[in-house]
């Protein structure tokens, strides 16, 4: 594996956990707002927040619209694949793997 192949392992890596967080923060937002309107507390400007950062999370995370410095899943299959082919055992296992699948 050489210096490149690591480093986008790492930005894959920064990349799953920056999407968890938004995640989990969209979640805590829609329980939030779902648990004031419970209450009988409306905050219009809450409800646009929650749609906006939704619909940008969306944008910036699609694979079609705007993929700017995010690691696509080509490339990480790219290294995958140039490890097995560079390690004969690990080729095996694969294979052995795919037979009995």
């Amino acid at each position: 594996m050489n210096e490149r192949d690591f480093q986008l392992i790492v930005r894959a890596k920064r990349q799953i956990h920056r999407e968890a967080a938004l995640r989990s923060f969209l979640i805590f937002g829609l329980l939030f707002s779902a648990a004031l309107r419970l209450l009988g507390v409306e905050l219009p400007f809450l409800y646009l927040m929650l749609f906006v950062s939704l619909f940008v999370s969306l944008i910036l995370s699609s694979d079609l619209i705007a993929n700017y410095g995010q690691v696509s899943k080509g490339d990480l299959i790219n290294v995958i694949e140039k490890q097995l082919h560079s390690d004969p055992e690990m080729l095996t296992r694969y294979a052995n793997s795919r037979s009995r699948g």
